[in-house]
């Protein structure tokens, strides 16, 4: 399948899909933009089968602790099943 390219209508920078329950935040609001970047980079997003994208930290803040949890949570078979399929 191929992955179409999106551009952003501003910058003309290749966009990535986030997912249907993403919404971005405002356009000069640097921590969240940066609490989204990082997310993305360890390879959350806001995909979902209808049913939300599970839970992600609302602050910039809170994103050491997050990560930090599920990377501890990867222990298991169990726990890598149900984070791939809340994820």
């Amino acid at each position: 399948m191929a992955q179409l390219e999106y551009k952003c209508p501003q910058c003309a920078t290749s966009m990535v899909s986030m997912g249907q329950d993403f919404q971005a935040p405002k356009q000069n609001d640097t921590k969240q933009w940066t609490k989204v970047m990082m997310l993305y980079r360890h390879g959350y997003t806001y995909h979902n089968c209808g049913c939300g994208a599970g839970y992600r930290p609302a602050d910039l803040r809170e994103l050491s602790d997050f990560l930090e949890q599920q990377e501890a949570g990867k222990g298991s078979e169990g726990k890598r099943l149900l984070q791939r399929l809340t994820s």
